[in-house]
């Protein structure tokens, strides 16, 4: 995991607020490129590769699942998209942890 994506990831857990380049979390939701690929909502956590399938934003997802220690990850074959060996839209929004965040 690239330590921008550690440190990022480990404010996103503890819900700090962290900008690093070209990724920033507010604590609720983190950013790349100022595509939102990560939120905390009231019924759980849920990733989005925002309609970029590129190897940095599946990095940044990967590091928060592992972050999190939420099994699980995103890949690509032939150029499209996948969580967990299932073919995903690059726009979807995937609940990847259904635990209650009451911020």
């Amino acid at each position: 995991m690239r330590k921008i994506t550690e440190k990022i990831a480990n404010a996103f857990l503890l819900s700090n607020h962290k900008s690093i380049g070209n990724t920033r979390t507010s604590g609720k939701a983190v950013y790349l490129h100022g595509n939102k690929i990560a939120e905390k909502r009231q019924d759980g956590i849920y990733l989005s590769l925002a309609g970029w399938n590129t190897p940095t934003t599946r990095e940044r997802l990967n590091g928060i699942l592992q972050v999190f220690n939420i099994e699980g990850g995103f890949t690509q074959k032939q150029f499209e998209p996948y969580f967990n060996g299932e073919r995903i839209c690059a726009g979807d929004w995937i609940r990847v942890h259904a635990y209650p965040f009451a911020e």
